[in-house]
């Protein structure tokens, strides 16, 4: 910790503000969030939280929350080119938050039932 970080922190405590354990105990998390282990779901938050940071894909996900549906149908559904619509469901699909099947020449995606997906839908909903 750098020492204006540390001053502030001793000022913290010195005025009651927290408490020497509260200090250690976020140390000791800080540590642990950057273990391998959670490095990995920190990567894992971060691309899921970059797929739904853009309110075309929010668009795409809650129409795909509801049935399958063909790359064309969301092009027309969104008012989209092919490429920018193909480029948005690859992002969402490396996320995991949707899956794609073929049908014939045809490419159906639907949104993987999620928490992330339910939580979605509920910040939109209410």
């Amino acid at each position: 910790m750098h020492d204006a970080a540390n001053k502030s922190v001793l000022r913290l405590v010195e005025l009651g503000m927290c408490q020497p354990s509260d200090i250690e105990k976020a140390k000791d998390d800080a540590k642990r969030f950057s273990t391998p282990a959670y490095s990995a779901k920190l990567r894992r938050a971060e691309k899921l939280l970059g797929a739904v940071g853009d309110s075309t894909r929010i668009k795409m996900l809650l129409l795909l929350a509801s049935r399958a549906m063909c790359v064309c149908e969301i092009e027309s559904a969104l008012g989209l080119p092919q490429p920018t619509t193909s480029h948005h469901l690859g992002i969402l699909e490396q996320a995991d938050l949707v899956e794609r099947t073929r049908k014939e020449r045809w490419v159906f995606y639907q949104a993987r039932d999620s928490p992330s997906l339910r939580l979605l839908k509920d910040l939109i909903t209410k």
